[in-house]
């Protein structure tokens, strides 16, 4: 059974400490959800690659999963982190 029905996420953006609300389709990858919620929150500047997605407190190390296959359900939270090492002062 297909699940076809839009799902709204809020994706939490460490670099601008903002959440944007992303619709999505079940069958997106998180890499997409990723890379939609940087173009809303900080534009064409931010490179997907230099961020990571954490779901439910863990990092989604296939980022090429669908959000059904991850069982994201509606209003779900998500966290898009730079994955640079930052030096702390």
């Amino acid at each position: 059974m297909t699940q076809t029905s839009e799902l709204q996420l809020k994706v939490w953006i460490e670099d601008v400490w903002d959440t944007v609300h992303i619709a999505a389709s079940p069958d997106w990858s998180v890499g997409r959800v990723k890379e939609e919620a940087l173009r809303a929150a900080i534009g064409n500047s931010a490179d997907p690659a230099d961020y990571q997605v954490k779901f439910k407190g863990a990092l989604v190390l296939d980022e090429r999963n669908s959000l059904s296959q991850l069982h994201v359900p509606h209003m779900a939270p998500l966290a898009v982190l730079s994955s640079l090492r930052r030096p702390v002062r």
